[in-house]
């Protein structure tokens, strides 16, 4: 049986664990490439095998716990994961919040970097969990929901390591997003920034539009989910995500709304499809 000390890990440096009956979960912290130290959870099951993996990346609005139980239960099916949680997303949303607080939040959504270091260290993480004893290097995928979803087409396009994607609620171009959205996250932004600023963060942002990217993620598999009922990504941007995207692929339709609320029949259909894509039993989950 596998416990962890931190002998086991290259990379991740542990600061605390929770040993189940049948996984171990760790909060761990790595360094991306930008010196920073990401918080992510560690989940490995106990067995002493090398397991496929997977890579989380949480819905903009939220945090690593976003997955936290789906990992868990995916654990119970022979699954490592990591749960990665961005550096710069968060907070923003709140109601109330004072200018002074409102401006320190906004600026690190305009700010490119922050989305080209976020992909960097994304694939920092994907290179940790591909050099542990426990994860089968050959058998890892990416599931993203909303934001993460988003960038993991982006992803998709330059990461040659992922065997398949799982895209939960993700817009093909981000760029007109912000620019034609009516989503009080998009207006505010509009409104936030000076035209000219505007302008020149329209031009950066269309630099990483999913859409030009996601056509190169061939051989690797894509599993588009989209919600009938989503308040931030609409038919137009659900539809071209997935015309845009190498084959083999496949798209799903919920009725639900953007965060998947309550939907455990999209969470039976992703863990099916990793179930299939990354070679274990496909008979474990069933739905009608």
């Amino acid at each position: 049986m596998f416990h962890f000390k931190e002998e086991h890990l290259t990379g991740f440096e542990v600061r605390k664990s929770i040993i189940k009956e049948e996984y171990s979960i760790s909060e761990v912290y790595f360094e991306s490439t930008y010196k920073k130290h990401l918080q992510a959870f560690l989940i490995v099951p106990n067995q002493t095998s090398s397991h496929p993996a997977v890579v989380f990346m949480h819905p903009g609005l939220e945090n690593r716990m976003s997955f936290y139980k789906e990992a868990q239960m995916l654990a119970e099916k022979g699954f490592v994961s990591l749960i990665i949680e961005s550096s710069f997303l968060g907070g923003y949303h709140q109601e109330g919040i004072q200018q002074k607080k409102f401006i320190q939040t906004i600026e690190p959504l305009v700010d490119i970097q922050n989305y080209t270091r976020m992909l960097m260290d994304i694939r920092r993480g994907i290179t940790l969990l591909s050099k542990q004893e426990f994860v089968d290097a050959n058998r890892m995928a990416y599931v993203g929901h909303g934001f993460g979803s988003t960038w993991g087409g982006v992803l998709a396009g330059i990461e040659n390591r992922i065997k398949t994607f799982v895209l939960i609620a993700g817009a093909s171009k981000t760029s007109a997003w912000h620019m034609t959205s009516e989503h009080p996250m998009a207006v505010l932004i509009r409104n936030f920034l000076p035209p000219e600023r505007f302008d020149i963060f329209i031009s950066n942002i269309r630099k990483f539009d999913a859409a030009q990217y996601i056509k190169n993620a061939a051989p690797a598999s894509i599993y588009f989910q989209f919600a009938k009922n989503d308040e931030y990504v609409d038919d137009d941007q659900a539809t071209s995500f997935y015309s845009a995207a190498s084959s083999p692929k496949e798209i799903s339709w919920y009725q639900t709304d953007h965060g998947f609320s309550g939907c455990e029949e999209a969470f039976l259909d992703r863990t099916n499809w990793l179930l299939d894509k990354i070679g274990l039993p496909t008979d474990i989950f069933v739905t009608e």
